[in-house]
């Protein structure tokens, strides 16, 4: 008799904590527009993406077409380099042209009766360090160190591009920020990429100027930082980019960056 009454009283407390609780989303502001370029000081047709959200996930995008732009360089012998539509919401300069650091650009876009402007200045990069990389129990390697992820001065950014046969890729990146954050400190573990002997690995090492390294940081804490056990309050990305339409939000980041590229064969 005492069992069965605890066993009703246990059955009623739990029934009594369960409540349905509403739930809703608040819509996307679709009319945002994103802008992601940059300049470094390779020898190339430099890009710019111009595109609008449609969900809540930011790799659906409705690209953004007839747009008006122009790169503008403050140096002494300033020059304009005019951009043309290559594709939907991908604009190119019209011809190829190098980065020259130290110099300040200024992105002139004009889209749908607004300006939309941005200003990011070249800042120069050092050689990187050398990467570090070893062979693993199963036979493979795998990247061991590429660069501090504090540093105290000239932070950068590294894109690695792996590469080998028969036709496997892979593109890793790395930053060294001049900050320290506890999601960073404790971020959930990253899956490693493991690759033969024989494998190309190409390195890049970007200069990154305060303002982009801001938006760097707002970027990792919402992406590859997130899920731990210190995850911060999220919010919207820093941003470079602004609009002369105050009810027209601006999202993404124009950069220019020197560029100190190598080439590693893994043996």
């Amino acid at each position: 008799m005492k069992s069965t009454f605890a066993a009703l009283a246990f059955a009623v407390f739990f029934s009594s904590c369960v409540h349905e609780i509403p739930f809703s989303i608040d819509g996307v502001d679709t009319t945002a527009v994103v802008v992601e370029g940059t300049i470094t000081n390779e020898f190339i047709n430099h890009p710019v993406y111009i595109s609008r959200l449609s969900g809540y996930s930011d790799t659906i995008r409705v690209p953004l077409k007839n747009a008006k732009l122009v790169a503008v360089t403050s140096s002494d012998n300033g020059a304009t380099y005019y951009y043309q539509e290559t594709s939907d919401g991908l604009y190119t300069s019209v011809e190829k042209f190098v980065g020259v650091t130290g110099n300040t650009y200024y992105l002139h876009i004009e889209l749908d009766s607004m300006v939309i402007s941005a200003k990011t200045t070249m800042l120069p990069v050092t050689p990187p360090e050398k990467i570090k990389y070893s062979r693993k129990d199963n036979g493979y390697y795998s990247i061991d160190y590429v660069a501090d992820s504090y540093v105290k001065e000239n932070p950068a950014k590294y894109v690695l591009n792996l590469s080998w046969e028969p036709k496997n890729t892979a593109t890793l990146y790395y930053y060294s920020l001049t900050t320290t954050d506890i999601a960073q400190l404790f971020a959930p573990k990253m899956q490693v990429t493991y690759f033969p002997e024989g494998a190309q690995i190409i390195e890049r090492k970007y200069s990154i100027d305060k303002d982009y390294e801001i938006y760097l940081r707002s970027l990792l804490a919402e992406t590859v930082w997130t899920g731990g056990y210190f995850d911060e309050a999220h919010g919207n990305l820093h941003t470079n980019i602004t609009s002369d339409n105050p009810r027209v939000k601006t999202a993404g980041y124009f950069s220019a960056n020197t560029v100190y590229i190598d080439t590693i064969w893994v043996k």
